[in-house]
């Protein structure tokens, strides 16, 4: 089944359109009244890369989240897509209900990774090397390993076995140490600084 069918047989999902380049989706973007609030972007696309539409698409339609679903799962495409402001990242080898999945995620705010390369970000946020220097406490680290996998604060709390304002404050914190506002941000902070 094409994935824009398996999408719109859903409860919670509607494809409206699908696009064979990024140019043809910048240009619809740009005439259209009602953004979507979803993008699924591919890497390899004719003409301009994914990877180079994410900045345009974010400047026509901010409040679109876009996730990455590629084959593509090399760090540096991953670093990239992030840093320029994609809100996930899918491999192919997804299934509908994954995607579908991960688009309720995205807009719940939260982030959506393929949980094979959730582990290899999380190095990168935890700074496994010479020196964390953010100085993230232990707990702090178990915090943010479970956000970075996309779950809420509720969901969390629920499995560290702590309160949801334990949490929170928590977050905050982590918040602060790296100078990010959003969950988002946590992840686009641990690509930029490619952390150790």
């Amino acid at each position: 089944m094409v994935l824009s069918e398996a999408l719109n047989d859903s409860k919670s999902v509607e494809c409206q359109k699908s696009f064979h380049s990024s140019r043809s989706a910048i240009m619809a973007l740009a005439r259209s009244d009602s953004p979507p609030s979803i993008i699924l972007l591919d890497i390899k696309m004719p003409k301009e890369s994914g990877l180079d539409a994410i900045f345009r698409l974010r400047q026509l339609s901010p409040g679109t989240q876009i996730i990455m679903l590629t084959s593509h799962d090399l760090d540096e495409n991953i670093r990239t897509a992030i840093s320029r402001g994609a809100t996930g990242y899918l491999l192919k080898r997804s299934k509908a209900p994954q995607i579908i999945k991960a688009i309720e995620v995205a807009q719940n705010g939260e982030v959506p990774l393929d949980s094979s390369i959730t582990g290899r970000i999380i190095k990168d946020f935890l700074g496994q090397g010479p020196g964390n220097r953010y100085r993230l406490t232990r707990r702090e680290r178990d915090i943010l390993r479970h956000i970075a996998k996309g779950r809420s604060t509720l969901k969390v709390a629920h499995d560290l076995n702590l309160s949801y304002y334990t949490v929170d404050t928590h977050l905050k914190n982590i918040f602060q140490k790296l100078h990010v506002h959003t969950r988002h941000g946590l992840v686009a902070k641990a690509s930029q600084e490619h952390l150790v």
